[in-house]
């Protein structure tokens, strides 16, 4: 019994550190084709815990999978993406996934 309580601690220790991104934001431009995705995602060490993969679905058509190593600082990140076939009324999602929990996405309109 000891040993359960003792892992059910430690198990919600790693729970309580884990945690998806806070905010995804977007903004694509028409002229340049360019989408930016910017994520906050607060962390105390960015080679152990951070973003590890960003999906971009066009449609609801998956056109990039982006495989992240570590974090570029402890806050948050920006990734930006050229996407030619994006024209007006266009539907752009996004997925965060969190190395050690959760995912966060965000959406977007081309107008």
């Amino acid at each position: 019994m000891k040993y359960l309580l003792i892992l059910a601690l430690l198990a919600g220790s790693v729970l309580l550190s884990a945690h998806p991104a806070k905010e995804v934001t977007l903004s694509f431009n028409q002229e340049t084709s360019i989408l930016t995705v910017n994520f906050s995602h607060s962390v105390k060490n960015a080679e152990k815990h951070f973003i590890e993969e960003i999906t971009i679905y066009l449609n609801d058509e998956q056109i990039i999978l982006q495989t992240i190593t570590k974090q570029d600082n402890l806050e948050s990140g920006v990734f930006v993406y050229k996407i030619v076939e994006a024209k007006k009324g266009d539907n752009i999602k996004v997925v965060t996934k969190c190395n050690k929990f959760g995912k966060k996405s965000a959406e977007i309109v081309i107008e």
